[in-house]
């Protein structure tokens, strides 16, 4: 057993009662030094034994092979590290991000930094990190010297600078992408935010001008295959209109999760004992709901894109991303008519039980 496997394995054992117990602010503080300390021993340990994934599990997207339908989405692995860790553990790809053109420290508040807390017995999380990042430079130029691997391919995550003007922020982010490009990534993910509500008709209508300029000036040109990332919390009317404009926008495909700012619903599903925490982080930081409390909306919106593009021609697919932590939750997204899925709370609480095994046991649950 790595050091990480066994500091994984310990915390799962202590968390339900520091989570309990604790003062939400000493839980948190914790939390959010923890798992940056966790992180960085995880990225840099070797995982001893390299896992690879059944033949059976292997599908073609864009031309692309993915060796597994499963890999890690684009919070974990900010600054492009974990690459030979996601290669040796199974995963089927690897993605990158996400990541600004200006880098990022990430959000500080009351002397807190990054702030991130578990809910381990409601297998969720809450963090409000703020797009921590060095760089689209710097993390292109770190993807461009890894190796490559056969069945494993590579993809980067890019996201508009907050704040900056819009005209100036799409030309960094199209900088970002070409920079990519050159790197060799296989896939971009273009992390953008989408109306809560189908209400709001100038949001929505800036969110597609944003869309077709990106499609006329890199999407077209260049053919890399760009997926476009949208909220949980997102209108299933709205994502149907969004899947149908991106599929005739020649886009790749459409990541539906992320984390959920709708408190209420999700308190719902945080468990007695874990709702004190939860009040105290989304009160004092806000931040965004990940993990299992999720799962149902991400299978239910996938179904309704699924259906809205179904009939249209050319290679347009869905990724779920969100409550993903089991072979079972692998085959409910596929049957909603996903083709991948990406995971970051569950990889965790996986990781705590199976350590280094655990895509290898995920895609035994799954039958792959």
């Amino acid at each position: 057993m790595t050091v990480p496997e066994l500091l994984a394995r310990l915390d799962a054992e202590a968390r339900p009662f520091l989570v309990r117990f604790l003062p939400a602010r000493a839980t948190i503080a914790y939390y959010s030094w923890a798992r940056q300390v966790a992180l960085r021993l995880l990225t840099g340990s070797k995982c001893p034994t390299a896992v690879v994934p059944p033949e059976s599990a292997a599908i073609v997207l864009w031309g692309i092979r993915f060796r597994a339908p499963l890999f890690n989405a684009a919070g974990m692995f900010k600054h492009g590290e974990g690459y030979e860790l996601a290669y040796r553990q199974g995963a089927g790809a690897y993605l990158a991000g996400t990541t600004t053109s200006l880098p990022r420290m990430g959000n500080v508040r009351y002397g807190i930094a990054l702030p991130f807390v578990p809910y381990p017995q409601s297998k969720a999380a809450s963090n409000w990190l703020g797009l921590p990042n060095p760089g689209h430079r710097a993390v292109a130029s770190r993807l461009a010297r890894l190796p490559r691997y056969p069945g494993f391919p590579i993809g980067a995550s890019v996201a508009l600078d907050p704040g900056m003007e819009t005209h100036e922020a799409i030309e960094r982010l199209l900088e970002g992408m070409e920079l990519y490009r050159q790197a060799g990534v296989d896939f971009l993910e273009l992390n953008e935010s989408c109306p809560n509500t189908g209400e709001d008709v100038a949001e929505l209508e800036a969110l597609l001008e944003r869309l077709r300029f990106i499609a006329s000036h890199f999407v077209h040109p260049h053919g890399v295959p760009t997926i476009v990332k949208l909220s949980v919390d997102s209108d299933p009317h709205v994502i149907e209109h969004l899947a149908r404009e991106l599929s005739s926008l020649g886009y790749g495909g459409l990541v539906i999760g992320n984390t959920s700012t709708q408190y209420a619903k999700r308190r719902t599903m945080i468990v007695e004992g874990e709702r004190r925490t939860f009040d105290y982080f989304t009160g004092t930081f806000s931040g965004g709901i990940s993990g299992e409390p999720l799962r149902e909306d991400v299978r239910r919106l996938i179904e309704r894109a699924t259906r809205a593009v179904e009939h249209r021609s050319g290679e347009f697919h869905l990724i779920a991303v969100g409550g993903i932590a089991s072979g079972d939750d692998l085959r409910q997204a596929f049957a909603a008519g996903a083709r991948l899925a990406e995971w970051y709370t569950g990889y965790f609480e996986r990781f705590a039980r199976d350590g280094h095994l655990l895509y290898a046991r995920v895609f035994a649950e799954a039958g792959a």
